[in-house]
């Protein structure tokens, strides 16, 4: 038993979550979920998580399958640094505003880009046109220019401190890289941000993401 993390590399909020653990140096049994083989369709996985998706959380017994609920529940948990979480309610309000607002913008504007460009035909799906991958690269483009806006001028998202809000959006903009374009071309702002991000969550981020890069060369030699 103990605290069970159902995740897979390059997924998203997995990265999030595991980044999560091992920054705040959680004990968590490793569950790694296989997409390519299809382990998120399996009876017994669906019997937890009817959605087919990771990350899972399983706590003793007590599942979460919301990668924000996940962590939300974690810092409380085990009283994580202030700054992930802030206890006080402005602060912790701004973090719960952009954790909202990044599920319906980059999040979706980054998969609309990295899912149907660089793995849409691994499942079957019609190549896009030159036209939709311009549009959806012009809306990936407008939630970059919002996380310009949140910004500022300060070092992240919500202040001067690293928060939940950083860790997460982080890891959406990240996914569309892994494609051909530049993102951080018109956006010089939010790539001094992930540089800064990146350096505050070393050597944990470099990790995860030479997994995510593994995964993604392994699926272009099949």
């Amino acid at each position: 038993m103990g605290l069970d993390i159902y995740y897979f590399p390059a997924s998203q909020p997995s990265r999030s979550v595991v980044m999560f653990l091992k920054l705040n140096k959680i004990e968590y049994n490793d569950k790694l979920v296989n997409f390519i083989t299809g382990e998120q369709n399996t009876p017994e996985y669906l019997a937890m998580n009817p959605n087919h998706a990771v990350p899972v959380m399983d706590d003793d017994g007590f599942v979460i399958c919301q990668s924000v609920a996940i962590v939300k529940y974690l810092a409380s948990k085990y009283q994580t640094a202030d700054h992930w979480y802030p206890s006080d309610l402005k602060k912790r309000a701004k973090v719960d505003e952009l954790l909202d607002w990044q599920h319906t913008n980059i999040r979706k504007h980054g998969i609309g880009v990295f899912f149907y460009i660089k793995l849409g035909h691994f499942f079957g799906l019609p190549a896009l046109t030159p036209e939709q991958i311009d549009e959806r690269y012009k809306e990936l483009d407008g939630s970059m220019t919002l996380i310009e806006c949140f910004l500022k001028d300060q070092k992240y998202l919500c202040g001067d401190e690293i928060t939940l809000a950083d860790l997460f959006i982080a890891n959406e903009v990240l996914q569309p890289t892994k494609c051909e374009r530049d993102i951080y071309e018109k956006h010089p702002k939010v790539k001094a941000w992930i540089d800064r991000v990146r350096e505050r969550l070393n050597p944990v981020w470099d990790e995860m993401d030479g997994v995510f890069d593994q995964i993604l060369s392994g699926l272009a030699s099949r």
